[in-house]
């Protein structure tokens, strides 16, 4: 007896600081006085079946019995037991989201939303759908799982949450830091979140390949970015972000050196009788519809943006603090719940860039890294910096007939203060390279060049209206158990009839999702017309757009900055095809994943498979 007491006293003074199982990594579990295989199997069973509610849970595993137990009661816990319990925790939810900042398809627009939910969590009980398919990798199998959870009593606790139905470890894992647990919401504070990040290396403009051709950086300042946001308990919100992009200038408001950036204003919660007010934003925002087809306001493209895993995609208006700057909005936006509908509308005015022609009229909006007016050859004959005004106001609405049974209606329309007169040959292409437009072998694809929109109309909603592009929608999602339906198909309203679609140019993007535990599988095919030219169109596609044309070859343009035309394009490329993919997590440490794509480039019918295999450790 005295031996046994001796031996824990002994355990006691190496661990001083006491292990918690709930919070431990399978490192610090193996230094623990137990065997590999018990280590490992007490890892798994928190993991997978925690957090551990009380010791002698770990009964309940087959390698584990009540003489190894005691010796591990005097150096284990199950809570942090210091007073900085609730700042560490944070710190560590903090350097997650930093983590999915820098992962693969990560969307840097979603990061105050995970920030606000880091800051103050809700109470997982009364998330909504739109709550839970706001974070990475939850699926909407499991945002229904969860809501239908909700129903079957209070979840109290972690474990109670892992036990929904349907609700795979997958997004259990990225959804369970994100909310409180019990009847009551934690009370709601004041937070202030700054960062700055500068950087002296060429960034992406997608996750494939760099950004096209690059001015000279050797007398260029480093991309810098400095980023601000204070929330005032669950009520509003202030947000101030500075981007200078890798090659550029400061730029100042006027001449009075104010930065010139982007500044969001955002009431949260509020309510009119029954009507709920999500947000109200006033300032720089974010919109996005469905599944992209008919909206999302990005500036970077994405290859393969399926809307589940890290290309996450979630509906609404959000205060956008990002890097987007050619098609972010500014003016006002307001997002509101009722009953079974949920519905968000917006009006932004802002200016754009654009290749502008000799006669006033431009050709096409330009995503520029960095922004100038600067040619690769010296001046530009026109400039292309802010030179069209851009007056766009849309919205959705949708109904929820049951937890993930939803049916979506969107549209937008854009007004220019100039006219859109694509005049590729005039404008970008050289004089002496006119000749291999449309007709060189190697631009099979410059049949989409020569589909883009024009457009010469007025409008009496706005004076300074010289042309328009308007485009309708519909979207839906069906979740059946472990099984998630999706679909949307968008219209360019191309003839100015609303009535009638018959001649308009379309698009349209399907998919299926079955998921298991650990286990998925992704189906999704796309159709889109070549003359579907709509510059907020953000949905699924290989290919961005204009990739084959002679926008690629830029010794063939009047200036090689027109390159930008492609390779900053985020608009995907009109494709036709389907994509399938699974994700198998066979054990703690290995994941599997597999990629199948084939499909038809719309302007030269040129076929493409694409297969990819990864075996990821851990």
């Amino acid at each position: 007896m005295f031996r046994k007491g001796l031996i824990l006293s002994l355990l006691s003074f190496v661990f001083a600081q006491k292990i918690v199982l709930n919070e431990a990594s399978l490192g610090e579990i193996k230094a623990l006085p137990i065997t590999e295989a018990q280590a490992e199997a007490l890892y798994d069973y928190v993991i997978f079946q925690g957090p551990l509610t009380e010791i002698y849970e770990i009964l309940n595993i087959p390698e584990f019995d009540i003489e190894t137990l005691n010796q591990l009661k005097p150096i284990i816990s199950l809570t942090i037991q210091t007073q900085d319990a609730n700042h560490s925790r944070l710190q560590d939810r903090y350097r997650k989201v930093e983590n999915w900042t820098s992962t693969e398809g990560a969307n840097e627009g979603l990061i105050e939303v995970w920030l606000d939910r880091l800051s103050e969590p809700i109470n997982v009980n009364h998330a909504t759908y739109d709550d839970l398919m706001s974070l990475q990798n939850v699926s909407p199998v499991d945002a229904v799982s969860v809501i239908k959870r909700q129903k079957e009593g209070s979840i109290n606790y972690p474990k109670a949450l892992r036990g929904a139905t349907n609700l795979s470890y997958w997004g259990y894992k990225n959804m369970v830091d994100f909310f409180t647990y019990g009847e009551d919401d934690p009370t709601k504070t004041s937070h202030f979140w700054y960062n700055t990040t500068y950087k002296t290396v060429p960034s992406t403009n997608s996750f494939d390949e760099e950004v096209g051709s690059t001015t000279p950086l050797s007398n260029h300042p480093g991309n810098l970015q400095h980023k601000m946001i204070y929330t005032s308990g669950g009520t509003w919100k202030l947000g101030y972000a500075y981007h200078r992009k890798m090659g550029e200038q400061n730029r100042y408001i006027s001449q009075v050196y104010i930065p010139e950036g982007k500044l969001a204003l955002t009431f949260r919660n509020l309510s009119l009788g029954k009507l709920k007010i999500n947000r109200l934003i006033l300032g720089n925002f974010s919109a996005t519809m469905g599944q992209g087809v008919v909206f999302e306001s990005t500036d970077f493209f994405a290859p393969r943006r399926s809307g589940y895993g890290w290309s996450r995609r979630v509906v609404g208006a959000f205060p956008d603090l990002s890097q987007s700057y050619e098609y972010g909005l500014n003016g006002v936006a307001l997002q509101t719940h009722l009953g079974k509908v949920d519905a968000f509308g917006f009006v932004s005015m802002n200016s754009r860039d654009a290749v502008t022609n000799a006669d006033s009229s431009f050709s096409s909006f330009i995503t520029l890294y960095p922004r100038t007016d600067t040619g690769y050859n010296g001046l530009l004959l026109n400039p292309m910096l802010d030179q069209v005004k851009e007056m766009t106001y849309g919205g959705n609405i949708r109904y929820s007939f049951s937890p993930g049974m939803i049916l979506g209606f969107s549209s937008y329309e854009s007004l220019y203060d100039k006219e859109l007169s694509p005049q590729i040959a005039k404008t970008v292409i050289a004089t002496d390279a006119e000749g291999k437009y449309l007709t060189s072998i190697g631009n099979s694809a410059d049949t989409e060049i020569a589909a883009m929109y024009a457009s010469k109309a007025e409008s009496p909603l706005w004076e300074n209206a010289k042309a328009m592009r308007r485009v309708f929608g519909l979207d839906f999602t069906a979740v059946i158990n472990n099984l998630a339906l999706q679909a949307e198909y968008g219209v360019l309203d191309k003839d100015g009839i609303i009535g009638d679609f018959s001649t308009d140019p379309s698009a349209f993007v399907g998919s299926a999702y079955l998921q298991f535990n650990s286990l998925n599988f992704l189906v999704v095919y796309r159709d889109y017309d070549l003359g579907f030219d709509n510059p907020y169109q953000r949905s699924f596609s290989n290919y961005q757009r204009f990739k084959g044309t002679i926008f690629e070859d830029t010794f063939y343009l009047e200036d090689p900055i027109y390159g930008f035309l492609y390779s900053s394009s985020a608009q995907p490329q009109a494709e036709r095809g389907i994509f399938f993919s699974s994700r198998y997590q066979f054990d703690r440490q290995f994941v599997v994943s597999t990629d199948f794509d084939t499909w038809t480039r719309v302007a030269d019918n040129a076929r493409y498979y694409r297969s990819v295999v990864k075996l990821q450790y851990r």
